[in-house]
């Protein structure tokens, strides 16, 4: 694949995660203005419930079709059947599940939500197929244009529910209404109709792969929703809303972020895994690329916090703001333990992938269960979760230094440079709070001032990857000037 190519698309989908966090984030504060703590804590629950089967759903049997070197017709239909008939399963069990979790959270005002909500896990199931035939054939710009389209129409809608009083309706409806407008839109630009019949041998094939690929995830999503549904039980649902806002937001930035490199590469990664010195340089500079970009964002994101909230969210939202803090410094190891799952992913080896993941969410857990029991504090739980969050880069780290050749102090080596620009700047950030300033004043100054500081240590350090963007914007610059 040219290389040329694989900019273009890693442009796009930086492209779009950029744009749809900016509208995602306008939504969001929105919504937030116009809604209570308390009612982002009761649909959290419900959140949760759902996006473990959605995510599960997203990065599950459809994997395969992106990871396998050729597939056809057959090979859609048959992983579309396995997807829809777990996914038919997931549903039913949602419905029957409803009453069950409303008396367990002593909360009957969820169930009503919880089921209505599960009908996007149906419009979820047909998109994971479409979205893996236009990440396969490469088609990013046209995947960026239907997500951010249904961006804006969920979001209209969520607002005009919250404006008219519709209180927890008005988020189910959003979050709902963004996987259906997502599948529809983007259904209209694919046309992809499934066809081609159901193949025994393009299920034992592909199935194998992707069963374990499914269960990796839902591994992985059972942890993350375990954090909310604790502390649900055990904290107010206001408690709730304070921390899963903050994580939201810090988690939405980062991932949105890193979703545009992890989509480009894995089917860049899997198409070179048999050259494997091709293979560990598209990885290495996929995590210098991604933690040169999203370093500096989540540093600087914990260095304003609180101003941040104070200006946007209001002062009822100000309790967020530590948990924004720390939780921004825990999503800021994503580029690197991302690089590592999508190159294991991409060689083919889930055996070794869920393995991994078992590992991770058994570590992770034991870190949370030490931080309820011992310190009983919402604060202790989110230092907790950083605390596991940098872990997780050791860990991920190992297959790849068996597989490859390529440890974890290899990869601190590839990109110290983005992590020392990116500390300093916190520090520089942090430093200006103490100016007597307010909130809307201190806000822009910070945030310019953090990208002056970064911008001057990349050019002092020699950053690679900022002079890499440097130059090409001015191969670019001279390309027109010649026109």
């Amino acid at each position: 694949m040219e290389k040329n190519k694989v900019i273009q698309s890693i442009l796009f989908k930086f492209t779009e995660r950029f744009a749809a966090k900016f509208i995602g984030f306008v939504i969001q504060t929105i919504l937030m203005r116009l809604l209570l703590p308390e009612v982002f804590g009761q649909v959290v629950l419900v959140q949760t419930v759902i996006n473990i089967l959605v995510m599960v759903i997203e990065n599950g049997v459809n994997t395969s079709l992106i990871q396998s070197q050729r597939v056809d017709e057959r090979d859609y239909y048959t992983v579309f059947v396995i997807t829809f008939a777990i996914t038919g399963a997931a549903f039913l069990a949602v419905q029957a599940a409803a009453p069950l979790l409303g008396r367990l959270y002593r909360s009957a005002a969820i169930v009503k939500p919880l089921r209505v909500y599960a009908l996007s896990l149906l419009f979820s199931a047909f998109n994971s197929i479409q979205t893996a035939r236009m990440q396969r054939e490469m088609r990013f710009r046209e995947l960026m244009f239907c997500n951010l389209a249904a961006s804006v129409l969920a979001g209209t809608f969520g607002i005009v529910l919250a404006s008219s009083g519709a209180g927890i309706w008005a988020l189910v409806g959003y979050f709902s209404a963004s996987v259906a407008f997502t599948c529809i839109i983007t259904f209209l630009v694919q046309r992809w109709v499934p066809h081609g019949g159901f193949s025994k041998e393009s299920a034992r094939r592909l199935g194998g792969y992707g069963l374990r690929m499914m269960a990796a995830s839902g591994v992985e999503q059972l942890y993350l929703g375990l954090r909310p549904l604790v502390i649900g039980k055990l904290f107010t649902p206001a408690e709730l809303g304070y921390y899963n806002q903050g994580q939201q937001l810090s988690h939405t930035v980062s991932i949105n972020m890193d979703a545009a490199l992890r989509q480009v590469m894995f089917p860049v990664l899997s198409r070179a895994q048999e050259e494997r010195e091709k293979f560990i340089d598209i990885m290495r500079r996929m995590s210098r690329l991604g933690s040169f970009v999203i370093f500096p964002v989540m540093f600087g994101l914990s260095a304003v916090a609180r101003p941040l909230v104070l200006l946007v969210f209001k002062e009822n939202w100000l309790p967020m703001a530590p948990m924004l803090a720390i939780l921004s410094i825990a999503e800021a190891q994503i580029p690197l333990t991302s690089a590592n799952t999508v190159a294991l992913k991409s060689l083919g080896r889930s055996d070794l992938y869920a393995r991994q993941e078992l590992l991770r969410r058994v570590l992770m857990v034991a870190v949370l269960a030490v931080s309820i029991l011992a310190f009983d504090s919402l604060r202790a739980i989110a230092v907790g979760y950083a605390l596991s969050a940098w872990l997780d880069v050791a860990v991920t780290s190992l297959p790849l230094k068996k597989l490859l050749s390529y440890s974890v102090l290899d990869q601190a080596r590839d990109v110290w440079k983005n992590g020392a620009g990116a500390a300093l700047m916190w520090l520089a950030v942090r430093a200006l709070e103490l100016l007597p300033l307010k909130a809307a004043l201190l806000l822009p100054v910070q945030i310019l001032c953090g990208a002056a500081v970064y911008i001057a240590l990349g050019l002092i350090l020699k950053n690679d990857s900022l002079l890499f963007i440097l130059d090409m914007l001015r191969k670019r610059r001279t390309a027109k000037e010649n026109l």
